[in-house]
């Protein structure tokens, strides 16, 4: 989870939480205690507005966290491995293996998380309004109140139709289903984000021209982050566009030689000749099964003198930490688990359960090779 601070799991996922939300927390509670909650229950103590403000903050962080818990159950329901969630100083976020590989997926995905944000803002509000509204009671249905309005707002900006908002999701799988290409529909909504980033920074630097300092420069701020991810979904889009329909098995390196697991690296080099794209062979144990992958980059990185001596076994990657991943399945999101497994290779299993090829981040050069080549893909 890189620098996150780490909170736990739930569900068996990750939750970490960037160290400048705790920065932001702090700003939020001063701004909960020394403006909002005041004019919105009077009468009360520092120490109480101060408390309720911290208390506020963390609704905020505990709807987000609900908010993308939505994201991540809906991803794995859908067969989409998640590493983790976490809390940033522009909100949450689900990293996920892979993205969506249907336009169904892609909107299910998406949607789960403002019907979550709307939903923590209904219960906040029917909860304010529960409350009695004398003394403590009140600050805390003025909190509630808050904590209402604040998820709902998330849950209407986050459908805006723009990349990277939810919303510019649901719209690219709406242009998916339409268009039959991912590639038009991560264009069109890329396009969309840019537009509306630019137009937020716009009316950030026009309060900031008219003195609202506070909040001009968080438009502007989050108008540039919508803008530039919106533009880098736009330069990836011809990307897509290349590989459309292309599986894994158009990409893989088919047939590599296997090692066995009671060689030395010094045999197995002796008696292979793997082709230039083999960078991976599976190594196979004495009952036949395969029990891990030894690397080319593995064997480059001890001494050539150690080869003869040293086991296959003592390089290779065992099975729990390897990627696997299916000749039918669509290149690209194979390619994003690759990347974002412990090894930069997969093994590839074809239909009948047998181990067909390996799969690394060099494979997406030779597919588009292949694709300028042979505009057809090839079936497995």
């Amino acid at each position: 989870m890189g620098k996150d601070i780490p909170l736990g799991r739930i569900a068996g996922i990750k939750v970490g939480m960037d160290v400048t939300v705790f920065l932001f927390a702090v700003f939020l509670a001063f701004i909960l205690a020394t403006g909002q909650l005041p004019q919105l229950s009077r009468g009360h103590s520092d120490v109480a507005y101060w408390v309720a403000g911290g208390v506020g903050a963390l609704f905020l962080f505990l709807s987000l966290l609900v908010h993308e818990i939505g994201h991540a159950l809906v991803a794995k329901d859908e067969g989409i491995g998640v590493e983790s969630m976490g809390l940033t100083l522009l909100g949450g976020v689900t990293r996920m293996e892979s993205s969506p590989t249907t336009p169904g997926s892609e909107f299910r995905v998406s949607v789960v998380g403002p019907i979550a944000s709307a939903a923590c803002g209904v219960v906040f509000l029917v909860g304010s309004f529960l409350l009695p509204d004398d003394g403590l009671w009140d600050l805390t249905g003025a909190l509630f109140f808050w904590a209402g309005y604040v998820n709902l707002f998330l849950a209407v900006l986050n459908m805006v139709p723009a990349a990277p908002l939810d919303g510019g999701k649901v719209l690219s799988s709406a242009i998916w289903r339409a268009s039959g290409s991912q590639a038009t529909a991560m264009l069109w909504s890329g396009a969309a984000g840019i537009v509306a980033g630019m137009a937020l920074a716009t009316w950030g630097l026009r309060n900031l021209s008219r003195g609202g300092e506070a909040i001009g420069w968080f438009n502007v701020g989050v108008g540039v982050f919508v803008a530039w991810s919106a533009f880098q979904q736009v330069r990836s889009a011809p990307l897509y566009k290349a590989l459309e329909g292309m599986t894994v098995g158009d990409a893989m390196a088919e047939g590599p030689p296997t090692a066995a697991s009671w060689s030395t690296v010094g045999e197995f080099l002796r008696t292979s000749f793997p082709r230039p794209e083999h960078q991976a062979y599976p190594v196979v144990a004495t009952d036949g099964q395969v029990s891990g992958l030894l690397t080319a980059s593995a064997i480059r990185a001890v001494p050539p003198e150690t080869w003869d001596q040293l086991p296959v076994t003592a390089l290779a990657y065992p099975l729990d930490r390897l990627t696997v991943v299916r000749t039918d399945e669509p290149l690209i999101p194979a390619l994003q688990k690759v990347e974002g497994g412990d090894v930069r290779h997969a093994l590839v299993v074809a239909r009948d359960g047998r181990i067909a090829g390996t799969l690394d981040p060099s494979a997406l050069d030779r597919a588009v090779h292949d694709r300028q080549r042979d505009p057809q893909p090839s079936s497995v």
